[in-house]
């Protein structure tokens, strides 16, 4: 039971780690960051919907007060994750924005510390030390020569920032709800939020393109309805802090992807970055399970 379950969050790892390749079609074919973040939150709201629509009517219910949940949850939250990360894609390398994001999890132990008064203990910081150091070695600060442009490195922290307030405004939200339901809502207030400022309607003409078609349904649902799905099925059986460190294979396929499909090369401090990255996530959750 519980190798199926952990298979199942590789596997929503794996997906995950794939949204780069769609990220490239649509930015070929003449979308923005904004444009691609709305199309991505479109298309899972309604596939979420039609889910639900199937299962169980009810999930569609929340209460008015709990707005705000969904809203951080889907807009300042997801929309911003999604604009950085893409923003940070875009700027040439699908490896680096991927590992950057993989700072999520000490953005959320600081925020931790900061509004729930949770102890910093020694674990969170070597975790924030072996951030720090990561971060310095895929960039080539220590060097002296940057491997990404400032802009790119900003927008990839931005997408680990984003990823935390994701996750800290879902937390109470799905103490309340099914997680069909927030994830949802997080899509309903996402889409309603992007849609009138994405300028789609002016490139109505693009739709006509299959491989745009193929991009919309591959990074709605093959990297996002799917892999969401099978994540919630992994963690019905196992611990939360087990399938966080399971689902750290997305930056190791994405780092795949990049190197097989997108022509990116890897140096050695390039390398002992990601390793020291990834490393501060298991430590992050041995600090959780030991409280």
């Amino acid at each position: 039971m519980k190798n199926s379950a952990a298979l199942s969050v590789l596997g929503a790892g794996t997906l995950w780690g794939l949204i780069g390749l769609f990220v490239h079609i649509l930015a070929g074919k003449g979308f923005d960051p904004l444009q691609i973040t709305t199309l991505r939150v479109t298309t899972a709201m309604v596939l979420t919907g039609l889910i639900i629509g199937r299962r169980d009517a009810k999930l569609f219910t929340i209460a008015s007060k709990d707005s705000w949940l969904f809203f951080g949850n889907g807009v300042i939250g997801l929309v911003f994750f999604n604009w950085c990360y893409f923003n940070a894609i875009a700027g040439g390398s699908l490896a680096i924005a991927a590992l950057l994001l993989y700072t999520a999890p000490v953005f959320v132990m600081l925020m931790s510390v900061a509004l729930f008064h949770e102890k910093l203990t020694k674990e969170k910081i070597v975790a924030l030390i072996l951030t720090f150091i990561g971060c310095g070695c895929i960039t080539g600060a220590f060097s002296g020569s940057l491997a990404v442009s400032r802009q790119t490195f900003l927008y990839g922290l931005g997408s680990g920032f984003g990823y935390a307030l994701y996750s800290i405004f879902g937390k109470p939200a799905t103490q309340k709800y099914s997680p069909f339901t927030v994830s949802l809502w997080c899509f309903i207030f996402a889409a309603a939020f992007t849609l009138p400022f994405s300028g789609l309607a002016g490139k109505a003409g693009l739709f006509s393109d299959w491989q745009v078609w193929g991009g919309i349904l591959g990074i709605g649902f093959i990297s996002c309805v799917l892999p969401n799905v099978l994540y919630m099925n992994g963690l019905q059986k196992l611990e939360a802090g087990h399938a966080a460190i399971l689902a750290t294979i997305e930056p190791v396929v994405a780092a795949i992807v990049s190197f097989l499909f997108l022509g990116e090369t890897f140096t050695l401090q390039k390398l002992l970055g990601i390793v020291l990255i990834l490393a501060a996530v298991p430590i992050l959750n041995h600090s959780a399970g030991k409280k």
